[in-house]
């Protein structure tokens, strides 16, 4: 089995090293392995793995660098040899691009430095996204109002670990989210884009010249999902 893996070094600049403070383990590497299927149990090739690492710099900001990265194989599967950095934002990012959802692993290896160097996330499950276009279009002329929201299931999951043990309080995956937004004379069309996961259910609440809220459900079940709404 072929595996792809890089390199990459860490591009701090000779007046900003002190503020970039990142530890990277002299000669010491890591593997990251795993297997990447979609929520029917069939692989996802060509996804993206980054393994990650944040340090804070001299505007009290954070810089966020890639110690290693690779992608995922015909079988899902992959395998990428990354630097170490002792740190307690390390992350292990798997992007699907906009096909699939996003999934991070976070940790603090200051604390945790996993067994033989290996990070085994096993398999890791993406969702399927669907693009959500939706346009907001008045078409009763001047001085109609239209207040309306959208609650949806976003796209991402992000689990912690404290060394093999999840915390469930500070993971974050597949969580609902809501979008709103007010249209008048100043602003009465409005078009926008949400990636959701296919399948789901979107709840669409709207109100014309503050009447009473009507509530839609909107099941999203084709990949380029377009919905017009006129008032």
């Amino acid at each position: 089995m072929k595996l792809l893996f890089k390199f990459f070094l860490i591009p701090c600049f000779l007046m900003t090293v002190l503020s970039c403070e990142v530890q990277l383990e002299d000669n010491t590497r890591i593997l990251v392995e795993g297997t990447i299927k979609d929520q029917d149990n069939m692989p996802i090739s060509e996804a993206k793995i980054s393994v990650l690492t944040k340090r804070g710099n001299f505007t009290g900001g954070e810089n966020q660098y890639i110690l290693g990265e690779g992608y995922s194989n015909a079988d899902g599967h992959f395998s990428v040899i990354s630097l170490y950095d002792r740190d307690e934002d390390f992350a292990i990012e798997i992007d699907g691009g906009d096909a699939y959802s996003t999934y991070v692993y976070k940790t603090n290896t200051l604390e945790y430095t996993p067994l033989d160097l290996t990070f085994n996330l096993e398999t890791v499950s993406l969702k399927k996204l669907a693009a959500f276009n939706y346009n907001m279009v008045r078409t009763s002329g001047e001085s109609y109002t239209l207040r309306y929201s959208f609650k949806y299931i976003e796209g991402f999951c992000l689990e912690y670990y404290e060394g093999i043990t999840l915390n469930e309080f500070q993971s974050s995956c597949y969580e609902e989210r809501v979008v709103s937004r007010f249209l008048n004379d100043s602003n009465p069309d409005f078009e926008w884009l949400l990636y959701v996961p296919l399948g789901e259910i979107v709840e669409f609440t709207y109100s014309i010249n503050d009447e009473p809220e009507i509530t839609e459900f909107i099941t999203i079940n084709e990949d380029n999902y377009d919905f017009t709404f006129t008032y």
